[in-house]
């Protein structure tokens, strides 16, 4: 029986879907971090009351850059004594753990098991930490390994699903997740490197608002292909053994364009 997962990521306060427009039920949804532009309680109970209002058994959601004082060490070296309350951090992280027996769960760097009321059972590794960028939350530096076997948290073979915020850089020229909008690619070869060795059945990311779409790696012996990508979320992807679906779900757009939609993803689990 597949597993349906809805994929929304970079909501920052106010690109939130609205829910009436979302899929009547899935069984899970997966955030991708940036809940907000720049934390604040009021926009976490926001973020937190959207989330919810999504009908599905298990809501998963780990932090992005931007929600900072999800961050607590960011926010002890970065705090501004005349408008920051040192407080924040553990008044946020509480709001979150409140909300654990209504099925939302925010996520810590590291493999989490889920198991569903019907008996599926899944594992996610999940990490918020992206590359240096402007001086925000949840960084780690360009030369780190964060991801591979001498890690302190290494994405484990096996796991089903990867979530972090920032995407991966592939070595296909083919490869448009991670490209902003000066075409730059800004992804993590080292996170490439561990998906390749984990091949999970699903990573899904945002934080680079253009990439917005989906890809496939279908995984060679020796190598990979990387299957034509799309940014049309209509249809339902559904994962396969042997390949890796990458789901760039960034909804938030820049300017005058409308705001992308989530991604639905059905998992075989088990396969």
């Amino acid at each position: 029986m597949a597993t349906t997962f809805l994929i929304v990521s970079d909501t920052h306060d106010d690109a939130f879907p609205d829910p009436a427009t979302l899929p009547s039920k899935v069984d899970v949804v997966l955030h991708c971090g940036d809940l907000t532009m720049i934390g604040g309680l009021r926009n976490y109970k926001k973020a937190i009351a959207n989330i919810k209002a999504i009908d599905a058994e298990l809501r998963l959601v780990i932090a992005g850059n931007h929600d900072v004082s999800l961050d607590p060490k960011w926010w002890q070296n970065n705090l501004i004594e005349e408008e920051d309350d040192p407080e924040e951090p553990a008044q946020a992280l509480a709001l979150f753990a409140a909300e654990k027996g209504n099925g939302l769960h925010l996520l810590e760097e590291g493999t989490h098991k889920f198991t569903l009321s019907d008996g599926r059972a899944f594992t996610v590794y999940a990490s918020p930490y992206t590359p240096e960028f402007n001086g925000y939350a949840f960084a780690y530096g360009a030369n780190e390994d964060r991801f591979g076997p001498g890690a302190e948290h290494p994405i484990p073979e096996g796991v089903d699903i990867v979530m972090t915020h920032g995407p991966p850089l592939l070595s296909s020229q083919d490869y448009v997740l991670d490209v902003n909008r000066q075409g730059n690619h800004c992804g993590c070869p080292k996170l490439y490197d561990a998906i390749r060795r984990a091949r999970p059945k699903l990573h899904c990311f945002g934080h680079i608002h253009e990439g917005y779409g989906v890809q496939t790696i279908v995984w060679k012996p020796q190598n990979m292909e990387l299957e034509a990508g799309s940014r049309d979320p209509a249809e339902p992807r559904a994962c396969e053994d042997g390949r890796t679906v990458l789901v760039n779900a960034a909804v938030m757009n820049h300017g005058e364009e409308n705001n992308n939609k989530p991604w639905v993803v059905r998992l075989e689990l088990g396969c």
